[in-house]
């Protein structure tokens, strides 16, 4: 698969220099459309935005390749370190969707049944059947290698590149494919995703600078656990015993490690430093909190009402506006304080 080549914003940024996260931010707030593109040694990962948000991504690194919210945190996470390099690409809106449906693709039609087929036949057949993925195309000769993009059968992009490494994109690059293929015939790959779907940003990642009332919710949430720990279990060391439980799981919950993790906790403030993923996150501090009840004594949990604690942090959930998608209090209550009410 050759990827468009679009509007080329930045080259060779350097991750050494770059601020990842605010190269996010800065693209977000302008609703940027395209892609993302990281290398390193052996390393490709590209992350693909639609009007400023993370839809799809692809990482491949030796034998492991990831697509969907585990491309996207791999990324981030190479993003940090030194040595590699960034690009960006501006795309139209309905490529930059194509792309990211390109990277869910399975090979379809590879059996061969398309050996004697023109190219002009292949397109017939492709919006024919409606097909969301892309086709590759590979030349004999050493005459080179084309990818169409296709969204519900339609070609919405098309990219060619010539034996010696000359990448051409855009709409006359079909009718170029045409006119190759009365001369030569290709070898043809179709990929197709039977069912896109994107990933919806908000659900699954916790992004600093666009969701402060979710972090401030949380902040809140341990306030308020901090005070019953104090007022009604009679222990006042929560804050200590939350630091101590964080170090203790940093292995499994990397984002919670005490000095390099990417949330701190403490009794002044609760900070997520760096875009996380939502459901680790949400797993790694419902655990955190349910470990740092148990430093209580079993017998104070008789004085607390499950369903008190539950219309709290439901009111408090109300102060910041929270979506009840994205975060359940009772789910949530239910879940940490699991077999001490």
């Amino acid at each position: 698969m050759l990827l468009p080549n679009g509007v080329e914003k930045h080259k060779n940024l350097s991750t050494s220099f770059t601020k990842f996260d605010q190269l996010l931010q800065d693209l977000g707030e302008n609703r940027f459309s395209g892609y993302i593109k990281l290398n390193f040694w052996e390393y490709e990962g590209v992350l693909v935005l639609d009007t400023g948000r993370m839809i799809e991504a692809y990482s491949s690194e030796k034998d492991v390749y990831l697509t969907g919210e585990q491309a996207v945190l791999r990324i981030l996470k190479r993003s940090q370190e030194q040595e590699g390099s960034i690009e960006v690409h501006e795309l139209p809106n309905e490529i930059a969707i194509a792309l990211g449906y390109a990277f869910q693709s399975s090979g379809y039609k590879e059996d061969g049944s398309l050996a004697n087929y023109s190219l002009g036949q292949v397109f017939d057949l492709l919006e024919r059947e409606s097909v969301t993925g892309y086709v590759d195309f590979q030349f004999s000769r050493k005459k080179g290698a084309g990818t169409v993009y296709y969204l519900e059968g339609t070609p919405v992009e098309a990219v060619i590149m010539s034996n010696s490494g000359k990448v051409v994109n855009g709409e006359p690059v079909i009718q170029k494919f045409s006119e190759i293929g009365e001369f030569f015939q290709p070898d043809v790959k179709v990929h197709r995703v039977a069912e896109p779907a994107s990933i919806v940003e908000d659900q699954a990642f916790i992004i600093p600078w666009q969701h402060q009332r979710y972090i401030e919710f949380w902040g809140e949430i341990f306030d308020y656990i901090n005070q019953l720990m104090v007022e009604q279990l009679k222990r006042n060391k929560f804050y200590q015993d939350v630091r101590k439980i964080c170090a203790e799981v940093a292995d499994h919950y990397p984002l919670l490690h005490v000095e390099n993790g990417d949330v701190e906790i403490n009794e002044s403030f609760f900070e997520i430093k760096r875009i996380v993923h939502h459901r680790t996150f949400r797993q790694g501090i419902a655990m955190v909190l349910h470990k740092a009840l148990q430093m209580a004594p079993a017998r104070r949990f008789k004085k607390l009402k499950i369903q008190e604690i539950i219309a709290a942090a439901a009111k408090i959930a109300e102060k910041h506006d929270i979506p009840v998608e994205q975060v359940n209090t009772e789910k949530l209550i239910v879940q940490i304080f699991r077999g001490l009410i």
